[in-house]
């Protein structure tokens, strides 16, 4: 018996996650089992009967590492936190920081609104979504806020406002803000405006009509016109959307669809049993079964802050469904629900979404070739040594000559990899001086190691350039592109004495002149997204730095106030705003503050005040 097989042997029967690694101690898979010894024993058992996929990762296999927890559902979150930490090769790692846009109707205020928003709160308020795109959700508030007057004011405004504003003089507000409708004749509005978004048309229409008849009944003719024209709108509306199924609750149904080693993981997100739309995700070669790589999916997918709806229609059983259902319960507060339908109205539902998933792969197969085009035209038309696919693009943000940081960003097969994106604080460069700041950069960049990209592209002129190229070669790195870009500037000519705008140019190391491309060209549209989202990141962690300094100099004038009193300070306030604003009172209670430093802190901002 093998080293392996003996820990195989004495491992416990008691929940937990067990890590498959390799002989430099890798850790290649994340696991999770109600039964540790049970379930890793299974993977080594009858292994004629495992699929490639599992048989290749087994191979790699020469240690196991168990942690034990006391639930089946500790299990199931280190387990998802573990593959966070870690980012396995075996295990699906969802990259999703995406979040969705919801429409929130805030229930818990006296005269509720709709907004747009993108986290979930454990609040009163009712979220509806997740909608695909920021236009689905604008174009629904839209509908809404014709045909419903409800409020559209901020509360800031709505709290302060002393006459209506245009909306109510159009028909479209009812001027709570002014007291022109009470809560109660409000709150009809409201809900109807919930029957709209939950679906519930029929219920919604009929209200209406008994509206209107009223109005009729009483000769309020101008009313019950109104009514009608309403509901034929919202009947036109209505019509349009699709509906999918005849259940009104809130459902996700998840398609699957692999081919060779490519995996497409599609849901449908169904509301009130109309269709809001769906996403794609692509998965490459994951050697782990389906039905594994399904319930790892489902657990990264639904995180607190996203919505969860009451019911999840998936393909094929998946491993400890009902501890998911569990865990899925606790995080929305209400039942969650998985089912597997084998038949009716549900199995097409899934049956659809699983189509979905094979026309993404398709699609996402086309767009890679469209890419692959791209890539090419860039090497020829730039004189590159190698297709570029993965680039890192660099930028220095020293404005004001204070404060200075750089950035780079990280662009493969044409798409921005936020995770590869990096910043530096200008340590050893004092002053402006742009070619200084870019040498330490790269310096401190390439000077570690690591991988390489296939180009580097520099914001900036042939100076800019020739100082990357010196790095380069003074780290020996070499195989690697370089460019720089130019932005386009303007200059005075005359007489008569105009303004014209130059054009960007793109300096290569081997030519004297720069290459200069049309306003329409697609390789200049591509190299200016990489450089505008460069300044972009650059800009807004040079923001960060200089109001952090900005915060520690103020705070560092205040006699006794030392490093430590300075973090605690703002930990417990959240903001030198705050700490300015709190009565003396609330600062002597603030921890490691006595009476003293209090009366000296309020002394500080508030120096200067009553004086005549």
């Amino acid at each position: 018996m093998n080293p392996l097989e003996q820990k195989i042997e004495h491992l416990p029967t008691s929940p937990g996650v067990y890590l498959f690694k390799d002989r430099m101690g890798k850790i290649l898979y994340v696991g999770k089992a109600g039964n540790l010894k049970h379930r890793v024993s299974s993977y080594f058992q009858k292994t004629e009967e495992k699929g490639t996929k599992t048989l290749a990762l087994l191979e790699k296999v020469v240690d196991i590492e168990t942690i034990l927890t006391h639930t089946d559902k500790e299990a199931l979150i280190l387990e998802n936190n573990l593959i966070k930490a870690h980012r396995p090769r075996y295990n699906v790692k969802l990259r999703d920081d995406k979040n969705y846009p919801y429409l929130k109707l805030s229930m818990e205020q006296e005269f509720p609104t709709l907004s747009m928003v993108r986290q979930i709160k454990k609040d009163h308020s009712l979220y509806f979504g997740p909608y695909t795109s920021s236009t689905s959700l604008k174009e629904t508030l839209r509908i809404i806020r014709k045909h419903f007057p409800i409020r559209t004011c901020l509360e800031a405004k709505f709290s302060s406002r002393l006459r209506p504003c245009i909306n109510y003089e159009m028909g479209r507000c009812l001027g709570p803000c002014c007291g022109k409708v009470d809560p109660q004749q409000y709150r009809k509005v409201v809900q109807q405006v919930r029957m709209f978004l939950e679906g519930r048309d029929k219920d919604l229409i009929e209200g209406l009509r008994k509206r209107m008849e009223e109005e009729s009944e009483q000769l309020h003719f101008e009313k019950a016109a109104t009514i009608r024209d309403q509901i034929a709108s919202l009947e036109h509306v209505i019509e349009k959307q699709k509906i999918v199924s005849p259940d009104l609750i809130d459902q996700d149904v998840i398609g699957f669809y692999r081919k060779d080693n490519t995996m497409v993981i599609h849901p449908l997100f169904v509301r009130g049993g109309k269709l809001l739309g769906g996403r794609g995700f692509h998965f490459s070669s994951y050697e782990i079964p389906d039905e594994e790589a399904l319930s790892s999916f489902i657990r990264q997918f639904y995180r607190e802050g996203k919505f969860i709806p009451e019911r999840i229609l998936i393909p094929m059983e998946i491993p400890e469904r009902s501890w998911i259902e569990q865990w899925l319960t606790e995080l929305k507060g209400e039942k969650v629900q998985i089912f597997v339908p084998l038949k009716g109205d549900k199995r097409e539902l899934v049956r659809m979404a699983s189509e979905n998933a094979e026309k993404f792969l398709l699609r996402e197969s086309e767009i890679e070739k469209d890419q692959e085009r791209v890539l090419e035209i860039l090497k020829e038309r730039l004189h590159l040594r190698k297709i570029p696919r993965t680039i890192e693009a660099f930028d220095i943000s020293n404005l004001q000559g204070g404060y200075a940081v750089g950035s780079m960003v990280c662009f493969e097969n044409l798409k921005p990899a936020k995770d590869r994106y990096r910043h530096f604080k200008i340590r050893t460069i004092e002053g402006v001086n742009d070619y200084g700041m870019m040498y330490e950069v790269l310096s401190r960049r390439y000077g570690k190691g690591g991988d390489l990209p296939d180009l580097v592209l520099i914001d900036g002129g042939k100076g800019q350039l020739n100082i990357a190229k010196e790095v380069l070669k003074e780290l020996q790195i070499e195989g690697v592109d370089i460019l720089s870009i130019a932005k386009e500037k303007a200059k005075k000519i005359g007489p008569p004495l105009r303004v014209e705008k130059t054009k960007e140019k793109i300096f290569h190391p081997q030519f004297k002149e720069p290459f200069i491309f049309g306003k329409g060209s697609s390789i200049l549209h591509f190299l200016d997204r990489i450089r505008d989202e460069t300044h972009r990141f650059a800009i807004t962690y040079h923001k960060k730095v200089r109001r952090r300094e900005t915060i520690k100099s103020e705070l560092e004038e205040i006699p006794g106030i030392g490093e430590k009193r300075r973090k605690e300070l703002l930990r417990y306030f959240g903001s030198v705003e705050n700490i300015k604003r709190a009565p003396l009172e609330v600062l002597s209670h603030a921890p490691k503050i006595n009476k003293r430093l209090a009366q000296e802190i309020y002394t500080f901002f508030h120096k200067g005040e009553g004086e005549a």
